[in-house]
């Protein structure tokens, strides 16, 4: 079945459409995130293949042609049905000029698995979205039945902050929420050295996804102050740490465990099955103090010790010998002339 584009769906047509794709959707793959992504100049284009629908961001870059991303998609979750939707996908990339597509499928990453990707002539690149390992919590049916789900450990902090006064409210859709996060946000990125694009992007992001319908901003306050929030979204029967932030120089006991567990109620209401913690160490590096997830992978991992590797990005190059020069000193060319901002980037 060749590949097709949808032209103009809905929000709710295509959301719907990601939901019932074979690993049951993801919120990267949605229309939301499409909206977002056009905030940083990708187009979003909404495909199906071989029966699978697909989100796919466009962007030209100058000198090479269109660059296709397909953000944590395919959602399949076997190699086979992954290479069963690559050649429609290729011939028609090939039509439109692509240099290559990146993709992201969440399959998980085994020996096996690793070498049937690179049999189908895909090559491995780094990842762009931060959770090619991650931790998945199991969400029980009931949310009277989250806690005593929880190691003991993680159970007694959520208990202390509940203890020690800490409140954790459903923010609404109003200018102080997203003032009360950018604030937050801030000590992450000083904390991490992080490179960020600006406000206005990261506040039009936020909003794009809570006023979808798809996102809740959970604030927790100690002593009337914000001291950490999350951004926790839904689609299908998948639930996602999509982002958050906690006061670094003045931390409360418990308050960011209280904060995924009240995320986890909200999640469980809108009849989620899984969390997504969203972004720790490879499994072969979780010991490994200097990598620079170490610290936040051991909080995360304080809800399930389990970590997934999935197979991570991979690029279906078309134009090979373009492609080589672009991995060479295109991709840093480009992104350089496209930067409008301190913090922006080409993905």
């Amino acid at each position: 079945m060749a590949l097709t584009f949808v032209t103009s769906p809905t929000a709710q047509e295509w959301d719907d459409l990601i939901a019932a794709t074979p690993a049951g959707g993801n919120i990267f793959q949605s229309h939301e995130i499409g909206e977002v992504k056009r905030l940083a100049r990708w187009v979003p284009r909404h495909a199906v293949v071989d029966g699978v629908a697909l989100t796919i961001h466009e962007k030209v870059a100058p000198g090479f042609g269109k660059v296709w991303y397909a953000p944590k998609g395919p959602c399949v979750a076997e190699v086979d049905r992954l290479a069963a939707l690559l050649p429609d996908l290729w011939e028609r990339a090939r039509a439109e000029g692509v240099l290559f597509v990146r993709i992201e499928p969440e399959i998980p990453e085994t020996p096996e698995s690793l070498e049937a990707m690179r049999s189908l002539g895909l090559v491995r690149t780094d990842p762009v979205q931060p959770h090619s390992s991650t931790v998945v919590f199991p969400l029980p049916e009931d949310e009277d039945e989250l806690l005593a789900a929880y190691p003991a450990k993680t159970r007694n902090m959520v208990r202390r902050a509940m203890r020690d006064g800490v409140e954790v409210v459903r923010a609404q859709d109003v200018p102080e929420t997203y003032e009360t996060m950018w604030q937050l946000w801030q000590d992450v990125v000083r904390d991490q050295q992080l490179g960020v694009r600006s406000k206005d992007y990261h506040v039009s992001s936020w909003q794009t996804l809570v006023r979808g319908g798809h996102a809740q901003v959970l604030v927790a306050s100690a002593h009337g102050q914000p001291v950490a929030w999350a951004l926790v979204t839904t689609i299908g029967e998948h639930a996602e740490y999509k982002e958050g932030a906690s006061l670094r120089d003045r931390p409360v006991p418990g308050a960011s465990q209280l904060v995924q567990y009240e995320g986890m109620r909200w999640a469980i209401g809108r009849g989620a099955r899984t969390y997504d913690l969203v972004g720790v160490p490879h499994s072969s590096r979780l010991d490994d103090p200097s990598h620079p997830r170490h610290g936040i992978g051991k909080f995360k991992r304080g809800f399930t010790k389990e970590v997934t590797d999935w197979v991570g990005a991979w690029d279906l190059v078309l134009r090979p010998r373009r492609y080589a020069v672009w991995e060479r000193i295109g991709e840093r060319v480009v992104a350089r002339l496209q930067r409008r901002e301190p913090g922006d980037a080409f993905w």
